[in-house]
């Protein structure tokens, strides 16, 4: 009987360890946008205090030298090299969407526009800059 119990036991610990191991969905915005994206382009936009557009500037980048890269490490570091300048930091996804990235110079709120296995395109907007600026990004793999 008691052979019968602990046999019993060790099972249930054993389906409920392998139940209990929590898989990441490959739907979810951290899981798609991991990885190295290639910079297409950038868009900026300086905006005036009524909200009216004051300045629009795209900018043309090459994209075998100049990417995005949202690493999947314990502290989500990003990279950026656009122009032959690389910048680090990290980022973090919320609910939906939304996600920040987070950069020596600046805080990026940002929010998806596009994503799916080859096009990521996003705008983000610069917090706390006075006039508001936004930014676009095109992306590719």
């Amino acid at each position: 009987m008691k052979k019968k119990l602990t046999t019993a036991v060790l099972f249930l610990l054993l389906v409920t360890g392998i139940t209990a191991c929590k898989k990441q969905d490959s739907n979810t915005t951290i899981v798609k946008i991991g990885g190295k994206w290639q910079v297409t382009k950038i868009e900026t936009k300086v905006y005036d205090a009524n909200g009216g557009i004051a300045s629009s500037n795209t900018v043309e980048y090459n994209p075998s030298s100049d990417y995005l890269d949202f690493k999947s490490t314990e502290n989500n570091d990003f990279e950026m090299s656009l122009a032959g300048t690389i910048s680090s930091g990290n980022y973090v996804t919320f609910v939906g969407t939304a996600f920040n990235i987070k950069l020596a110079s600046k805080l990026l709120v940002c929010s998806t526009e596009v994503l799916n296995d080859n096009t990521f395109q996003f705008t983000a907007t610069v917090d706390q800059s006075n006039p508001k600026v936004t930014e676009t990004y095109y992306l590719k793999r």
